[in-house]
């Protein structure tokens, strides 16, 4: 029987218009401490980090949001590229009234807080991006910024569509990796994935046309200290990552061993140690 799953009682949850027609929607825990967002990835919204976020809440005032296109935020035709969703960030820490963030990005969302932070430099106090899009090329020796054919695109299509036409149930048990997290008895994290993938829009495919960030470009602008953490990857991906990560004025990187993309899930207790002493760092 599929889990049902929010945010802590005592969180407030609305939504906040960033551009004309887009209104994000997001979960905030409150807390006393340093704002803290967090921005997911391609498939997923805010609340498939809540666990994470739920770790992070008693030291840090939490925020987790649904990007364009994804949970319960607005899912217009366009605007999926990094500049796009990285003024949408923005422009949801501005209408809250948040100002000296912590940007918090896995995947697609590693890529939008690389941007913002690039686009607006001084205005994050720190930047953690957990195996970024843009540096995920790295691992087949190509580009991270190449980007995917039609066909490829319409799979990717296609495959949001056949997860609508289904129910949750449906999906946690005919879903290889929902099924996958049930099996191994964490039914939270699974019913949080089905959720998201019920409430993706098919119009985010253009993330994968639109390109991500360029290191070259971006990363000699980040004035924010920046932890990169990157999977467990092969010796040649490592020495391009650090490469890149020697971009950044003040850069770090971290490779987790036995860790895929999902770092946070995969290593959980080790990746949240090794964030809470850069954050403490920093």
């Amino acid at each position: 029987m599929p889990v049902e799953t929010r945010p802590p009682a005592d969180w407030t949850a609305g939504h906040v218009a960033v551009a004309e027609g887009v209104r994000l929607h997001y979960d905030r825990s409150g807390g006393d401490g340093p704002p803290l967002v967090v921005a997911h990835g391609v498939f997923d919204d805010g609340r498939c980090r809540l666990p994470l976020a739920r770790d992070l809440a008693d030291d840090y005032d939490v925020i987790v949001y649904d990007a364009r296109g994804h949970g319960q935020s607005s899912a217009p035709e366009s605007g999926y590229d990094a500049d796009t969703r990285a003024a949408d960030l923005i422009g949801l820490l501005e209408g809250l009234g948040v100002a000296d963030p912590i940007l918090f990005g896995h995947s697609m969302g590693g890529d939008t807080v690389l941007a913002a932070a690039a686009n607006h430099p001084g205005w994050p106090r720190a930047v953690v991006a957990v195996d970024p899009a843009c540096l995920l090329g790295h691992n087949a020796e190509n580009r991270g910024d190449e980007r995917m054919d039609e066909a490829e695109v319409e799979g990717i299509r296609q495959r949001v569509l056949w997860w609508q036409d289904h129910t949750k149930a449906e999906l946690l048990e005919a879903d290889d990796e929902l099924a996958g997290h049930v099996a191994d008895g964490d039914e939270e994290l699974a019913s949080l994935l089905a959720d998201a993938r019920l409430r993706v829009s098919p119009n985010i495919t253009e993330v994968f046309t639109s390109g991500w960030v360029d290191p070259e470009d971006a990363f000699p602008d980040i004035e924010a200290p920046t932890l990169v953490v990157r999977a467990d990857v092969d010796e040649a991906a490592r020495e391009r990552d650090r490469e890149a990560v020697d971009l950044l004025p003040d850069g770090r990187l971290l490779h987790v061993d036995d860790a895929g993309h999902c770092v946070f899930r995969d290593r959980r207790a080790f990746a949240t140690e090794r964030l809470r002493s850069f954050l403490d760092d920093v």
